[in-house]
């Protein structure tokens, strides 16, 4: 194209601005293109949205049948977006505070062997006398508290 007024040859279009020579459609074809209804991207998973070609990237950002993965380290699980937060909440790979409350996170999945070896506060039995009380507060039992424990004689002389 060239300008009537001028002679000068037009770089760009005086209706849509859109680059002379360009190979990329014009404004008005755009416009006509991004009207037409298409199919979601996740049709195959079951979403049966027709939206307007240019609304599609809206669409897919927000459709219930876009897959999420599962945010815990580990799980790797990948789920509809709506059963996201179902799925997280129970996910074995979850991190949850130990229920005694030694203070230690673990997740769900290891926490039936932290209680039972690994917590501090997980209630122990003296292999010696019997009775009961926490991990932390078997050492000192067993060294200083224990009723049966072995002692040294403090009588000069005595093995």
């Amino acid at each position: 194209l060239v300008n009537p007024h001028t002679g000068v040859a037009l770089q760009e279009c005086p209706t849509c601005r859109g680059a002379i020579g360009s190979t990329a459609p014009s404004y008005v074809v755009r416009k006509i293109i991004d009207a037409l209804p298409v199919s979601c991207a996740h049709k195959a998973r079951g979403c049966e949205e027709k939206v307007k070609r240019g609304d599609l990237e809206a669409h897919v950002a927000v459709c219930d049948y876009a897959e999420a993965t599962c945010p815990h380290a580990g799980c790797g699980a990948t789920v509809f977006r709506p059963d996201l937060e179902a799925h997280a909440a129970s996910c074995e790979w979850r991190v949850v505070p130990c229920p005694e409350g030694c203070g230690e996170d673990v997740t769900w999945r290891d926490l039936e062997g932290h209680l039972a070896t690994e917590c501090r506060k997980r209630e122990v039995v003296c292999g010696k006398c019997g009775t009961k009380r926490t991990a932390e507060e078997s050492e000192e039992h067993r060294k200083r508290h224990c009723p049966d424990r072995e002692v040294e004689c403090e009588v000069a002389g005595c093995g």
